[in-house]
């Protein structure tokens, strides 16, 4: 019986319950209680002595105020809109911002993000973010977001610049509402400068809310909100594109784009010479006045170009980044450039060992995921 005692006891002290259940952290502001914490965070108000086993507290007496501090609860007593997010990838300069405060700071890794928190990426940054609930949003460079804003019913995330993509999340934005409606739901949404919302969806389905108005928006379907109308009927993408191997890869049609590695030369160039690999090509029909170069002697990987594409949807642009690592930390070059450009990195940077990767940006505006890093040798001889 001493035994089984001493054990109670033991579960009942302050934190030892924490390695069997997850707990989340809430800020309690001066004169809150016991009883209204309960009252505005937990599903079952009459649990609040559950919170007495996981901190230390001037009373156990449910009435009595407390000071501002910050107490740690159990997620799984939390009602949803309270349950925090977590930050489970950055990349580059990512910032928060708290409630009520108005200076941004840099993020943590695996830190908790709570309701009414904004989350902003500065350029060439990027953010992953899981909620408790098994929501997940992607935010884009120069990106912010509003994390389950106060005041809004069934809404996740407020995108207020920007372009996110998301699992399951509700989304809202200045001209539209977003709404997945299967478990799976994936999509995209681009706020552009005139407020015009743009959706994409990529499994699933998602219904799209304006001014009174729903359209369903199936998988490999896009719709327009502009600012103060009525969502645009889904438009339908193009399939994804067909790929050929080699040195030249082919998009959907012979005549369309082709991503080329050629001579140092980078290009999305419209060819319609083109089934063959540049290999194959007589000499005469090859790029002239190249200077030597050599990107590992291929062409950027089949599989890796359709991880790279947002939707199926035909390529506008182009986003490269040139490292002197393979992590990326630093680039010596970063740019976007039109699907007819070329580049000669020959012209632009000295000769020496680098790393490559690139975006692929389609036509209305959504970026890719970066392709695997390419080890890329500039200067003949080198």
């Amino acid at each position: 019986m001493r035994k089984f005692i001493i054990g109670f006891l033991l579960l009942l002290r302050p934190g030892a319950a924490g390695a069997a259940e997850e707990l989340q952290t809430i800020v309690v502001k001066p004169g809150d209680t016991l009883w209204s914490i309960s009252n505005t965070y937990l599903k079952d108000p009459k649990k609040w002595n559950v919170i007495l086993k996981y901190n230390r507290l001037p009373s156990s007496d449910p009435s009595i105020a407390l000071p501002g501090m910050p107490l740690r609860v159990p997620t799984t007593l939390l009602k949803e809109e309270y349950r925090a997010a977590k930050l489970v990838y950055s990349l580059n300069e990512v910032l928060f911002r708290r409630t009520g405060v108005t200076d941004w700071q840099g993020v943590n890794m695996k830190m908790e993000l709570f309701k009414n928190d904004t989350l902003r990426t500065m350029a060439e940054a990027r953010a992953d973010v899981k909620f408790y609930t098994g929501e997940i949003l992607n935010l884009f460079p120069n990106s912010i977001a509003v994390l389950r804003p106060p005041g809004k019913k069934n809404v996740d995330v407020e995108l207020l610049a920007g372009e996110l993509r998301s699992v399951k999340s509700r989304v809202i934005t200045a001209s539209a509402r977003i709404t997945p409606k299967t478990k799976d739901t994936e999509f995209g949404a681009k706020l552009k400068d005139d407020l015009t919302t743009l959706v994409q969806v990529t499994k699933g389905k998602v219904d799209v809310e304006a001014q009174g108005k729903t359209v369903e928006v199936l998988e490999g379907f896009a719709s327009e909100v502009k600012m103060d109308m009525a969502p645009s009927q889904p438009v339908k993408m193009p399939e994804l594109p067909q790929f050929e191997h080699g040195t030249v890869t082919a998009l959907s049609t012979s005549a369309g784009p082709q991503l080329r590695t050629d001579g140092g030369v980078i290009s999305l160039a419209n060819m319609k010479t083109s089934s063959k690999p540049t290999a194959n090509l007589p000499k005469a029909d090859l790029p002239k006045n190249i200077p030597a170069a050599d990107i590992d002697g291929k062409g950027i990987d089949t599989t890796e170009i359709v991880k790279m594409l947002s939707v199926g949807n035909p390529i506008q642009s182009y986003h490269l980044q040139v490292s002197k690592d393979q992590s990326f930390t630093t680039t010596v070059l970063n740019k976007e450039y039109d699907a007819f450009d070329k580049i000669d990195l020959n012209e632009l940077l000295p000769p020496g060992n680098y790393y490559m990767r690139i975006a692929l940006v389609d036509l209305l505006g959504f970026e890719g995921k970066f392709s695997a890093p390419r080890p890329l040798k500039v200067g003949g001889g080198q």
